[in-house]
C-alpha cells in the first residue's frame, strides 16, 4: 500500500505544481520576466498579478512574455505590447494621463477631504463644549473657587499695605 501511495503523491504534487519554468539565458532577463509578472495584473482575476494568478490567459501572458524577452524587446516595447492587447488596466501602475488622472488624484482629494472633516468635527465639539451650561453642582463648585480665590486676594491685597 505504501508503495502505490508514494508514487501517486508525487504524481499529484507535480500535477498541482504544474507551473511552467521558464529558462533563461542569463540572470537579467529572469529578472525581467519577474518584474513583468509581478508589476502585471491578470485581465480575467480580481487584483491579482499574472505571477500569482493561475487562469490560462495568465499562462498565455507569461508565456508571451518569456518568448518577447528571448526576442530582445526591450521592457518598453513588452509593455507598450501589453498594453495595446489590454490597455492600462493590465498595469498595476498606469501611466498619468487624462484617463488616469482621477485615479492617480483621487487618494490624495480623499485624504484631503478627510483632514478638513475631522477638523471640523473637532471645531464642532469644542465649540459645543464651550457653549454648554454648568449644571447646578459644577456652578455651586465654581462659586467656592472663586469666593475662595477673592478672599484669599483681598487678604493678600491687605497686609500688602
Amino acid at each position: 500500500m505504501l508503495k502505490l501511495l508514494i508514487p501517486l503523491l508525487i504524481f499529484f504534487a507535480s500535477v498541482c505544481s504544474a507551473e511552467a519554468i521558464y529558462q533563461f539565458d542569463n540572470e537579467v532577463d529572469e529578472a525581467r520576466f519577474k518584474a513583468f509578472i509581478n508589476e502585471m495584473r491578470c485581465p480575467t482575476c480580481q487584483s491579482q498579478n499574472l505571477a500569482g494568478s493561475d487562469a490560462m490567459i495568465s499562462q498565455d501572458l507569461r508565456r508571451d512574455i518569456y518568448e518577447q524577452i528571448k526576442e530582445g524587446r526591450s521592457d518598453k516595447e513588452i509593455t507598450d505590447h501589453m498594453v495595446a492587447r489590454y490597455g492600462d488596466y493590465i498595469l498595476y501602475r498606469p501611466p498619468l494621463t487624462p484617463a488616469t488622472l482621477a485615479l492617480w488624484l483621487m487618494p490624495a482629494v480623499l485624504l484631503v477631504i478627510a483632514i478638513i472633516v475631522i477638523i471640523l468635527m473637532i471645531r464642532r465639539r469644542r465649540a459645543e463644549q464651550l457653549e454648554q451650561p454648568l449644571n447646578p453642582d459644577e456652578q455651586e463648585a465654581l462659586n467656592r473657587l472663586l469666593n475662595t480665590n477673592s478672599s484669599t486676594n483681598k487678604r493678600q491685597g491687605s497686609s500688602d499695605e
